[in-house]
């Protein structure tokens, strides 16, 4: 992590004045090249630090608080962190070049929540491979607050919702009130409370955490007790939650589900926050006060950055250019490899759908094909075709995707075969017709009759039905920079009750008996 870099009018910043006086031993350019490098090390990691705003704006407001946070201690410990005396840790080196090529393979995925995770990694192993194991008291604390600002806690959501189902629930039944308690929901007599995926508490954390972090930086030396502040912080609010759905479900059977602040609640969760809070910031200093009559003398840590003599290594400007190339290797590689064209070609030959019982298969235009269309966003092309069947109307249409983007990708996310609202049910099909692929199907409602569709993912020329797979053949299809990545749908109409005669066409479609 870097320091502050004063310079006065009169020294020279020019590169070969910067080189001149590193080799004369002057700690000032040590920091200036120091600088140079991380800034480097840091852009060269574009794509994640475009995406993070994107994180941010949309449901990760904090990100911008916490990043803000991380900048100014680096700021801060930088002095700190030059006045260790360290041989760096070289061990490290090869971990770097691992985690970069992982990194890589986030990017080129597009799994924003990958290589994000892996970005405050990587900065932070390349700190330690260059100030050297003695630093971790003052790297690891910068690095794992910078995780706060990541979009990895929505994994804590199931979690966080059963917690306080069970917790609300409990507490329910221990005032005496008659509550069934489902895996999502409190039913009382008077009626049924949902707890939603927005009601796990998960906002009330992440700002319990951030607010701690702040906190422990601010105020408190020693790393444990910093962890200790911001665990607490964070478990205050968790049973915050839990106190205010519990309140909701008392005041749903005391006013018989007719209060009108059963529905309008979100008020008084922050309300609850903030009360909890003022006594946990007295409860944090008392764990300061205890922690510091424990502090020996190698826990101490100088007081103010005046009291701080940055040192001179000479061997600390190369550690950190070695460790930056292996940081940056996977970036290397990845722009490297993009700077080769990707074949552009959509194949529109209806031939490798495989539809070998359709004999009247044609092009159709997109707006008359648009009986059924999929839930997918961020599609660059489509080409649809119609045929017949037994009486029956087949839709076949290929979904090109020249980027699998976050939040508008292949994969995951919003996309979805339908809308919530018209999904009815999905299983795996197959192996099927002369290629024995495994499909997915589902059955969705249209404005007319439900459809069975048969659907699976073609990426770099290879088909496959699970996800997974899916974003592990679009890395092989990045470096033989193959043509798009394609959503593939077959689709019959359905009587409507009963989908079984239109699977059937779809079946007797590819050859299947």
């Amino acid at each position: 992590m870097l320091p502050p870099i004063p310079f006065s009018r009169s020294q020279s910043i020019s590169a070969q004045g910067i080189l001149t006086r590193l080799d004369q031993g002057d700690t000032s350019a040590e920091r200036v090249v120091l600088a140079i490098v991380f800034g480097v090390v840091l852009v060269a990691f574009w794509p994640s630090l475009v995406a993070l705003p994107g994180t941010w704006g949309s449901f990760n407001e904090h990100g911008y608080f916490v990043s803000a946070l991380v900048a100014w201690l680096v700021w801060r410990d930088g002095p700190k962190v030059l006045a260790v005396e360290s041989t760096g840790v070289g061990d490290l080196r090869p971990v770097l070049v691992l985690v970069s090529i992982a990194w890589m393979f986030g990017v080129i995925g597009d799994m924003t929540v990958v290589h994000e995770f892996f970005l405050p990694v990587l900065l932070t192993l390349w700190a330690l491979c260059v100030f050297g194991w003695q630093s971790r008291r003052l790297v690891l604390p910068i690095g794992l607050t910078f995780f706060l600002a990541l979009p990895i806690w929505d994994q804590l959501v199931p979690v966080l919702q059963r917690l306080t189902v069970i917790m609300s629930g409990g507490a329910t039944r221990l005032s005496g009130i008659t509550a069934e308690i489902g895996y999502d929901y409190i039913a009382l007599t008077s009626g049924t409370l949902l707890v939603e995926e927005g009601c796990a508490g998960l906002n009330y954390l992440m700002g319990g955490l951030v607010l701690g972090a702040f906190y422990a930086h601010f105020f408190v030396a020693r790393w444990q007790t910093q962890l200790k502040i911001v665990v607490l912080a964070g478990l205050v609010t968790i049973v915050g939650n839990w106190i205010r759905v519990s309140a909701l479900v008392f005041l749903a059977e005391a006013t018989q589900m007719q209060s009108p602040w059963i529905s309008n609640h979100l008020w008084q969760g922050w309300l609850i926050f903030t009360l909890l809070m003022i006594p946990t910031y007295f409860v944090a200093r008392k764990i300061e006060r205890h922690d510091a009559l424990k502090v020996t003398e190698a826990d101490k840590e100088p007081a103010t950055d005046s009291t701080v003599t940055p040192t001179f290594d000479p061997h600390r400007v190369r550690r950190a250019i070695i460790a930056g190339l292996m940081a940056t290797s996977g970036s290397l590689l990845y722009m490297a490899v993009g700077v080769i064209p990707r074949a552009s070609a959509l194949d529109q030959n209806p031939n490798t759908l495989e539809l070998v019982a359709v004999d009247d298969l044609t092009p159709a235009e997109e707006d008359a094909a648009d009986v059924w269309r999929p839930n997918f966003s961020g599609v660059d092309e489509r080409a649809a075709w119609r045929g017949h069947l037994d009486g029956s109307e087949i839709q076949a249409v290929r979904h090109y995707f020249i980027d699998q983007k976050q939040g508008e990708e292949l994969i995951g996310y919003p996309n979805a075969i339908a809308p919530d609202s018209l999904f009815v049910t999905e299983r795996f099909v197959g192996p099927m017709g002369t290629s024995r692929r495994i499909v997915r199907e589902a059955v969705v409602r249209t404005a007319d009759r439900p459809r069975v569709v048969w659907y699976w993912y073609r990426v770099g020329g290879v088909d496959t039905a699970f996800p997974i797979q899916a974003k592990l053949l679009e890395i092989i299809s990045f470096f033989r920079r193959s043509a798009a990545s394609e959503l593939i749908t077959m689709s019959v109409e359905c009587q409507e009750d009963d989908c079984t005669d239109a699977a059937n066409t779809l079946r007797a479609a590819v050859g299947v008996q």
